[in-house]
């Protein structure tokens, strides 16, 4: 290198940075922005680049966020550097660097920094020494492990060197010999995979390389030459270290190397890297082709294949070891047919297919040639759990698919039986499959992807009858679990197989069901159940030692038996219950589904969606069973589902067996039911609002905003905490009534509720921030546009549920404050009184007159700028002025003069989906129709995003019509006034989603089909007698008149009853005290009619039907003629 004069006129004028600049102090580090010009030839433009020179070598990347080079330029190639700046040069000072085979040409963006990077590079170069005799070919990566060209997808081909736990690529061969890479990988950052056959993948933490070898056996070396490399990156000698505790496995079984770590898992041996890439059926890079086909020996890395070695794995390759292997492979092997280390590749081959292929030297004494013969050895050997003779065996040709009596090959029996070394054995040759199957390339992949799920450790189990709890070594692979007396048992005392696992649940210990276990709280608070449909429906109750334990087993456990393709996310999850469910909504069919509940939330796996949907349980309002018409028939057991109503949706879910459908029941229940000392405990609305804020604040809007006094005067103090603690318990069942329910009490509940809270409504972490603020604005040391915007931020940091409660408790107080002259709660009057509620203080010591003026600073101005704190778009505008005209316009309603009757105005109950739902109980009188109340409840339930309808429910929801549009409720509810108590006491008005019941009559409705069949009809006849059921009689409905005859043939008679459409109240389901085996049915009363009666209390006429589809045709049919102007809308 020829450090002397570097002038060269035609590049004038150019400075070279003279020796004498060169500063011995200068670090010899730097990194910063540069331009880059690019090409080869610098032709390409200027792209600024972020780059790093270490001292030993330079390297440039796109950004300095990138983790990948684009260049490494090492110091041993680096000649020389010379600025290239003119007096013209503003924004690019250039300076060229000079390597062997390349100028790479830079430029800073100011002359100090390009003094800087050349004199920093230009000292190195100059103290830079050559070793004698030269650096070697490619620097550190000489002679690599591994190098050739590889095509990288969406580049180029590059030539790749792998060495030790380092790959390098480079543009070129030529650039390796210069030790020049684009790039370099530490291998203990990456991972390699095969997807696909001849594709890799090298993944590490900031990038993911794609190769594609030339030929697929070059891609099988290069993949065991990257696992060698990670292996010796990581250092990871676990696995390696437990084969190794087989004295014969610590040398090659075909060569004797020392130190092997590579086996081929279906033999049973251990081997060196030579010899595995042998049984590979590589092609070496002398040419010699290795055809081994992969079935023969299927080879895995000892330190890098961790997913692969099981418990059971690592045993059997130490039961088997290269001395027992040796035994039978190489039993007539003449001692000079042997190999050593230094035999020529050729010869190993030739000694490796003749050993492993052609089975030249194999010990066949004692085994007949008689294929039946074989085979029978092959499953009673399996029985026996005889590891050796059973590989003996199977090598020397039985049919790994042969079946006994009962249809099992030798894995299922050896699976059977306990016999893990020996189902490990023929699992890892194919054993696992039938031979109907084995060319189900599905089937296999399945199987694998389930043996790769594994786990094994002491947990503790009850027996069947849940008593005592015993230490059991339990183990779980090759998609079962199996528990042991201790580690070092061979027999396993039960299997469980993934296909007959059902659900996993984590066990609360004050489960009833679980009374009989001694000292379950004490001792076992990290229980788990495993629900299986092995015999008599067993469920399996074991108890890990710690949390984190738990979590691991459940989740095992789970991927065993989950959809496969939902694997990889199972085991990112985090769930107390996991399992196989049928699931549909109101106008779905039933599908299987995956189904997961973490904590309040339940998630099922979407099938038509690909992805999991979400199910708040806090904002579910009532589950319960439906009625067994409903359920799933594809169940393994016959049973009811479960019907979950949350806001705007039904959903109805089942499980194969009904115990787990009552685990479902009673793990939900308690999500939805149980409330806690924060907010996010608590049951919600769906606009994320507390239930009992919500119902409180409807109640007190509804029938107490003009009440003087209110929150100011308490209710009885007893009666308060009673509904507090109801609320506590299940804030969905609460139901608020006036008459029942006293103003004052209410809102005493919900002040104590907001008092009684863990962390306060603002949050105590915030607490000095809002004093601080307010404190600056009651003096005025606060510009009012920087109060807001400070208020803004505080706002935005809060909870989604504590922003959700802070909205709506302060549209409340907006709307308390415009009947002040009524109720005496001014602006400031509310925030005294919900200033300290809000904002609770830290100490006691801290409420003084000055803090509590603080406090009302702060509710009073997020009163007076709510618009603008909360952002409130228009439609959240218009829906709150709709409400408000809602109120006005039933008050204009009630206040109304014309023909209308003060008497006949009437209080109605509507419930929001079910009985258990928010309750609203507006005013109507006998012109108001059920449109009318429609419109006003959808904006009170915030239930404007879909079509409601008004339905009368009665008997618990076994009866139900959907009242029309046109209809009145008045007269509806006050027709139930003459029933007797055990029908009134169970009547109600529900507002439902239209698709639940209208819209299946709508889409039934055929007005082309004659209403012409044998039906059997229950009614209470003037003696007080049935009709008996198993009489049938010919329904005709014909010209709006609905009569009943005694056979067909009399249809053209005189009818034994008929009834006018008009006068007719149709319901659709039947009293349940008829329903015995009648699945569905259409009950109606005529108008005036009084269903029941003491001798024989049932409700009205009731047609029955064995299929739903015919009831539906029937009544939509009949409701039809009522409403020829159409059944929706």
């Amino acid at each position: 290198m020829d450090n002397g004069s570097l002038n060269n006129p035609a590049m004038s004028p150019v400075e070279i940075v003279p020796i004498g600049q060169v500063t011995p102090q200068r670090k010899n580090e730097k990194s910063g922005y540069l331009f880059k010009q690019g090409g080869v030839k610098a032709n390409k433009g200027w792209r600024k680049r972020w780059v790093v020179f270490t001292g030993n070598s330079l390297r440039y990347y796109d950004s300095r966020k990138s983790q990948v080079s684009k260049r490494i330029v090492p110091l041993s190639c680096m000649e020389k550097v010379e600025t290239l700046v003119k007096d013209s040069d503003k924004d690019k000072f250039k300076f060229n660097l000079h390597t062997t085979n390349r100028v790479f040409q830079f430029a800073a963006d100011s002359l100090q920094e390009c003094t800087l990077w050349c004199s920093t590079l230009m000292e190195c170069i100059l103290k830079y020494k050559a070793p004698p005799g030269g650096e070697p070919e490619g620097l550190d990566m000489n002679e690599p492990d591994k190098q050739g060209y590889i095509k990288f997808e969406r580049r180029n081909n590059y030539f790749v060197a792998v060495k030790q736990g380092k790959m390098c690529y480079y543009h070129s061969e030529q650039d390796f010999k210069q030790g020049s890479p684009i790039n370099e990988i530490d291998m203990k950052l990456a991972n390699v995979k095969e997807i696909g056959k001849g594709k890799l993948q090298l993944s590490t933490h900031y990038s993911h390389f794609l190769l594609i070898p030339e030929s697929y056996s070059e891609c099988v070396l290069w993949k065991m030459a990257f696992e060698e490399s990670i292996a010796d990156a990581l250092g990871d000698n676990t696995i390696l270290d437990q084969v190794m505790g087989n004295p014969s496995n610590r040398v090659c079984a075909d060569c004797s190397a020392e130190d092997p770590h590579w086996a081929s898992i279906n033999i049973g041996i251990v081997l060196c890297k030579k010899c595995a890439d042998l049984h590979s059926g590589m092609i070496l890079p002398a040419g010699i082709h290795r055809n081994f086909e992969h079935s023969i020996s299927r080879v895995k890395s000892l330190r890098m294949d961790t997913k692969i070695w099981t418990p059971s794995l690592i045993e059997m390759m130490k039961a088997i070891g290269n001395g027992n292997a040796n035994d039978f492979w190489q039993h007539e092997l003449p001692p000079d047919k042997r190999i050593n280390t230094d035999t020529s590749a050729a010869q190993r081959m030739a000694l490796i297919e003749n050993k492993y292929k052609a089975k030249l030297y194999c010990d066949r004494s004692g085994i007949s040639d008689n294929q039946k013969v074989l085979n029978e050895k092959l499953l009673e050997f399996s029985v026996r759990g005889d590891l050796l003779q059973t590989m003996k065996v199977t090598f020397l040709g039985a049919n790994m698919y042969y079946t006994n009596s009962e249809g099992e090959n030798a894995y299922r029996i050896a699976k059977r039986m306990g016999q893990r070394l020996t189902m490990e054995f023929l699992f890892q040759n194919g054993g696992e499959r039938s031979s109907s199957s084995f060319n189900d390339s599905d089937e296999g992949q399945v199987s694998r992807l389930r043996a790769e799920v594994c786990l094994d450790g002491y947990l503790q189990k009850t027996g069947s009858n849940k008593k005592d709890f015993r230490k059991r070594w339990c183990v779980i692979e090759h998609g079962c679990l199996r528990y042991f007396l201790s580690q070092t048992s061979s027999g396993a005392k039960d299997s469980v197989d993934n296909d007959i696992m059902m659900c996993v649940q984590a066990v609360s210990t004050y489960d009833k069901s679980l009374s009989n276990v001694r000292n379950l709280n004490k001792r076992y608070p990290e229980a788990f159940e495993l629900s299986t449909c092995k015999k008599d429906n067993r469920e399996y109750l074991f108890a890990a030692s710690t949390p984190q334990e738990r979590k691991s087993w459940m989740v095992a456990l789970a991927k065993l038996f989950c959809p496969v393709s939902l694997m990889a996310d199972i085991g990112q999850c985090e769930f107390n219950l996991a399992g196989n469910f049928y699931i549909k909504d109101v106008l779905s069919s039933w599908e299987k589904t995956w189904l997961m509940i973490n904590n309040r939330i339940l998630e099922y796996f979407d099938k038509n969606k690909q992805e999991f949907c979400k199910v708040d349980l806090r904002k579910a309002l009532n589950i319960k069973y439906s009625e067994s018409t409903l359920a799933c028939t594809t169940c393994l057991e016959v049973g009811k589902c479960l019907a979950l109503d949350v806001y705007g949706k039904s959903l109805y879910i089942q499980a194969d067996l009904a115990r787990d459908t009552e685990r479902l029941l009673n793990v939900c229940s308690k999500a939805m039911k149980t409330g806690g000392d924060t907010l996010e405990d608590q049951n919600l609305s769906p606009s994320n609002v507390p239930v009992i804020v919500e119902k409180c604040v409807c109640f007190i809007e509804d029938y107490g905003i003009q009440e003087e006094g209110i929150y100011r005067l308490s209710g009885v103090k007893s009666k308060v905490q009673a509904l507090l603690d109801r609320f506590m318990a299940d804030a969905h069942s609460v139901v608020l009534q006036q008459g029942v329910n006293q103003v004052h009490e209410v809102a005493a509940c919900l002040k104590l509720f907001l008092r009684s809270l863990k962390d306060p409504l603002l949050m105590s972490t915030k607490h000095q921030l809002w004093i601080d603020n307010a404190d600056d604005i009651l003096y005025g040391r606060m510009d009012p546009q920087v109060k807001l915007e400070w208020y803004q931020f505080l706002i935005r940091e809060l909870p989604p549920v504590n922003y959700s409660t802070l909205k709506r408790l302060i549209h409340h107080f907006n709307r308390l404050a415009r009947y002040s002259a009524q109720n005496k709660m001014t602006e400031k009057n509310i925030a005294i009184a919900f200033g300290p509620t809000l904002m609770q203080t830290e100490s006691e010591s801290e409420v003084n007159s000055i803090h509590v003026q603080l406090q009302m600073v702060v509710i009073g101005d997020i009163m007076k700028h709510h618009q603008k704190l909360f952002k409130l778009g228009e439609d959240e505008k218009l829906m709150q002025e709709k409400v408000d005209e809602g109120k006005k316009i039933l008050d204009g309603i009630i206040t109304t003069k014309e023909n209308v009757d003060v008497n006949d105005s009437l209080k109605i109950s509507v419930f929001f989906l079910s009985r258990s739902g928010n309750c609203y109980n507006p005013e109507v009188n006998i012109h108001t129709t059920v449109k009318q109340v429609i419109d006003q409840l959808k904006y009170r339930f915030n239930a404007t995003h879909e079509e409601y309808s008004l339905h009368e429910v009665l008997c618990d929801g076994a009866l139900e019509r959907p009242l029309h549009d046109t209809d009145h409720p008045h007269a509806v509810v006050k027709a139930w006034w003459d029933w007797p108590d055990c029908y009134r006491k169970q009547a109600c008005l529900c507002l439902k989603p239209t698709p639940d019941l209208m819209l299946k009559l709508s889409n039934m409705y055929d007005p082309s089909r004659a209403l012409f069949s044998e039906i059997r009809l229950i009614e209470k006849k003037q003696t007080g007698l049935l009709i008996s059921k198993s009489n049938k009689y010919a329904f005709q409905f014909q010209q709006s008149r609905l009569s009943y005859f005694k056979d067909a043939k009399s249809a053209g008679g005189s009818p034994i009853g008929s009834w006018n459409i008009e006068d007719l109240v149709i319901y659709y389901g039947m009293d349940p005290i008829i329903r015995k085996g009648d699945k569905y049915g259409v009950t109606f009363l005529k108008v005036g009619e009084t269903p029941g009666s003491k001798e024989t209390p049932i409700f009205g006429h009731t047609l029955c039907f064995s299929s739903e589809n015919d009831s539906l045709s029937w009544m939509a049919g009949l409701l039809a003629a009522q409403h020829p102007e159409g059944l929706l809308p």
